[in-house]
């Protein structure tokens, strides 16, 4: 038994936010139906298609879900998609804002032909507010939301989509919620997440200057500095939490109580006089206004050493580390390996392909991988007979009408 079996999603959205959040909800047992344009399929699939086989990668955010084909923008697909929400739980959509209002298929429509569908949406700014109509990506998102800036990298394109996979996962967080509503109400509503939002939420950065702002003046005469730059900056950075090179990469670490400093001072690094008896160290304050003093000590000890030979040094004495790993690197990690995050599912075409596993370990009711990401219109048939009743004729005309 899974958590969500039972649970009806109609999956509309593209790209990767609304597909992560149908996902999640996927790998926990509940149907989740992915719709798409007939011919071409969601913009995501087109932009694969010119690369043979690419199209591999769509397993990583459409894997358990079926997937029918049907026109929107036909009056008779729009027959057909309303029969199909009065039998669904949930509806995820991530088009551009007023792409479904243009269609009629309003959040306003869905409530009086369903009042117990869970509707969510999920845009760059969301549906109120003087961006509402803005077009948005995941570049958009982090730029908005303060992330690119807070990670000192505003000239840069992110290497990760947070944008994205992080609203997805709030927006199943929403859904989730929403059902445990409506078993209370008996009545759906509406989930309205803004990318931007959910980006300046994940900001520590801004977050902190905003509460800290009555108190300001008292921290910087504490520090002896402004506080905007004091673990991040990188002209004058903080040697207790920062990525050092070493000789073959970088190891980042992070050293603040005053037992992990004394261990690195005295097992590590034998420099009895750097311990917190000296007070010049003898608190995390203090070590904050006299990093100077060590700054190039740390950089010297760690450039003369290899990754795993910090990596070890740190592990013994209980001080938090990590090599900075690359993309190979962390793809053959063996702790990700021993709790299941490497998976494999077969495609009928491809044949195995390899998966990420399930970040949500649950006790008792586990999630599960069952199906790779599905072919466009793999489960028409499939879908239409059991949800609506069509024959396999009915079936077949629509799709010579292009309707599917």
């Amino acid at each position: 038994m899974q958590p969500l079996e039972g649970l009806k999603v109609l999956d509309l959205s593209q790209f990767l936010s609304g597909p992560r959040c149908a996902q999640l909800l996927g790998d926990m047992g509940a149907d989740v139906i992915k719709l798409e344009t007939p011919i071409w399929g969601e913009t995501m699939r087109l932009m694969l298609s010119p690369i043979a086989g690419f199209d591999r990668a769509l397993s990583n955010w459409n894997r358990n879900k079926r997937g029918i084909t049907l026109d929107l923008r036909n009056p008779k697909g729009q027959e057909i998609y309303w029969k199909l929400i009065e039998k669904m739980d949930v509806v995820i959509e991530n088009f551009a804002p007023g792409m479904m209002d243009k269609f009629g298929l309003t959040w306003e429509e869905h409530q009086r032909r369903n009042p117990r569908i869970i509707y969510c949406s999920i845009m760059g700014f969301g549906r109120t507010g003087p961006y509402k109509d803005r077009v948005a990506f995941d570049l958009i998102a982090q730029a908005s939301g303060g992330i690119m800036f807070a990670q000192k990298t505003p000239h840069m394109t992110p290497g990760v989509f947070f944008g994205d996979f992080v609203s997805g996962a709030y927006a199943a967080i929403g859904i989730l919620e929403a059902i445990l509503a409506r078993q209370k109400t008996g009545r759906g509503q509406l989930i309205d997440i803004s990318m931007q939002d959910v980006m300046y939420f994940h900001n520590f950065r801004a977050l902190d200057a905003k509460s800290a702002e009555p108190i300001r003046d008292y921290i910087e005469k504490t520090i002896g500095e402004p506080m905007d730059d004091v673990i991040t900056g990188e002209q004058r950075p903080f040697p207790c939490w920062y990525s050092y090179p070493v000789k073959d990469g970088y190891v980042a670490i992070v050293m603040l109580t005053d037992r992990q400093w004394d261990d690195a001072m005295l097992k590590i690094m034998n420099k009895p006089d750097f311990t917190t008896q000296n007070p010049k160290f003898a608190n995390v304050v203090e070590r904050i206004k006299s990093r100077d003093d060590y700054l190039a000590l740390f950089k010297e000890w760690f450039s003369q050493r290899t990754a795993a030979e910090v990596e070890a040094a740190m592990i013994e004495c209980k001080i938090p580390c990590s090599i900075v790993k690359n993309i190979e690197q962390v793809n053959s990690d063996p702790q990700l390996a021993s709790r299941d995050m490497y998976l494999d599912i077969e495609h009928p075409q491809y044949g195995s392909i390899p998966t990420p596993g399930i970040p949500i370990k649950l006790s008792e009711t586990p999630g599960k991988i069952n199906a790779p990401a599905p072919d466009l219109g793999q489960h028409n048939l499939d879908v239409y007979q059991e949800i609506l009743g069509m024959s396999a004729a009915d079936v077949e005309a629509l799709k010579k009408e292009n309707i599917i």
